[in-house]
C-alpha cells in the first residue's frame, strides 16, 4: 500500500523535474535568442551612430570647401576699391564690413534746381556738368526729376499731427528739386570722385505749343 503511493509520488516528482528541465531549457533558448537580438541592436544603433558620424564629416567637409572658395574676393561690378579697412592678418568675420567698391559704370550727376525752372526741363534734355576741378565739360542728359523732397512743415510730432511753424514770412524761397543727369560722355583723363562738386547746364527742346 505504501509503496504504490510512493511510486505515485516519485512519478509526480520525476514529472515536476522533467517540466523544470524544460523550463529551464526554454529560459536558455528565450536567453541566447534576447542576447542575439540585443547584438543585433547593438550593431543597428553602430551602423546609425557611423553613419550619422559620416554624415557630420561630409557636412564639415563641404563647409570647409566652401570657405575655401570664398578665399578669393571677386567684384560683381567694374570699379575701385576705396576705405580699405582691412589689414595683413587680419581676420574677416561674417557681415563686417572690410572693403568698398565703387561701380565706375553707375556715375551720375544730381543738380539741385529751383521749382521755378522745372516746367522747362524734361526728361532727354542734353546737359553739360563742369567740375570743380577741371575745365573740360561732361556731356549727358536728363535722366529724371524728383517727385518728392522734405517738407519741415509736414513732420509730424509725437502725436502724429503736423508740426506748423506759427511764423510765416512774406519772403518765400524757391523749393530746390534734385534732377538726375545721366552721364554720356566722359573726357579722358578726367577722374570722377562720388561726392565731388558740379555746376550743370541743362538746354531744353523746344517744346510745340498744343494747338
Amino acid at each position: 500500500m505504501v509503496r504504490p503511493s510512493s511510486m505515485r509520488m516519485m512519478g509526480g516528482t520525476t514529472s515536476i523535474v522533467s517540466t523544470a528541465k524544460d523550463a529551464h531549457i526554454n529560459c536558455f533558448a528565450l536567453a541566447n535568442d534576447s542576447d542575439r537580438e540585443a547584438g543585433r541592436n547593438r550593431d543597428i544603433g553602430g551602423y546609425a551612430c557611423q553613419h550619422e558620424t559620416l554624415m557630420n564629416l561630409s557636412t564639415a567637409v563641404a563647409k570647409a570647401q566652401l570657405d575655401l572658395s570664398r578665399i578669393v574676393i571677386r567684384s560683381p561690378v567694374n570699379g575701385y576699391v576705396t576705405n580699405l579697412l582691412a589689414q595683413f592678418g587680419d581676420y574677416a568675420t561674417v557681415g563686417q564690413k572690410l572693403i568698398s567698391v565703387v561701380d565706375t559704370d553707375s556715375f551720375w550727376v544730381d543738380g539741385y534746381f529751383e521749382e521755378t525752372s522745372l516746367g522747362r526741363i524734361h526728361g532727354g534734355d542734353p546737359a553739360t556738368v563742369k567740375l570743380m576741378g577741371y575745365s573740360r565739360l561732361i556731356l549727358g542728359h536728363v535722366g529724371g526729376v524728383a517727385r518728392g523732397i522734405n517738407v519741415p512743415n509736414a513732420q509730424p510730432d509725437r502725436a502724429g499731427l503736423a508740426s506748423v511753424n506759427p511764423i510765416f514770412t512774406w519772403v518765400r524761397l524757391a523749393q530746390r528739386v534734385p534732377v538726375r543727369i545721366h552721364i554720356d560722355q566722359v573726357p579722358d583723363g578726367l577722374r570722377l570722385v562720388a561726392g565731388m562738386t558740379a555746376t550743370v547746364q541743362i538746354d531744353p527742346h523746344p517744346r510745340a505749343s498744343p494747338p
